[in-house]
């Protein structure tokens, strides 16, 4: 997911999330692009991943995993390259909670990232 939004990859993540979570994070995409930057993702590395919760709705199964990693973001200027919010050289941590769908047994979705 990290790496399909790195790359502005909207096809890969429409496969990757609900349509709901996809259309957010491609109308974020798109805010960044009339800006004129870029949100660069890297040295992504899951350090800790615990199942929070799960249910299920009808035919609808959902998980909640609370996740802890590493990463680098960083904004770029599109036409330049330059930096212009966060540090190419910092590792930082962040904890989220992503909470996963599947309809019906089919193939897990994202369907909402919160902030921890």
């Amino acid at each position: 997911m990290q790496d399909a939004y790195s790359r502005q990859d909207v096809a890969k993540l429409w496969t990757l999330a609900t349509p709901e979570m996809a259309g957010y994070i491609q109308e974020e995409l798109n805010d960044n692009t009339s800006r004129g930057v870029v949100n660069k993702l890297s040295n992504v590395s899951l350090n800790q991943g615990d199942l929070a919760e799960a249910w299920r709705e009808g035919a609808t199964d959902y998980a909640t995993v609370a996740m802890r990693f590493a990463i680098t973001d960083v904004m770029l200027d599109k036409a330049t390259g330059k930096v212009v919010e966060g540090d190419p050289t910092k590792i930082e941590e962040a904890t989220e909670l992503w909470t996963f769908r599947r309809d019906q047994g089919g193939s897990w979705k994202i369907s909402a990232i919160q902030q921890a």
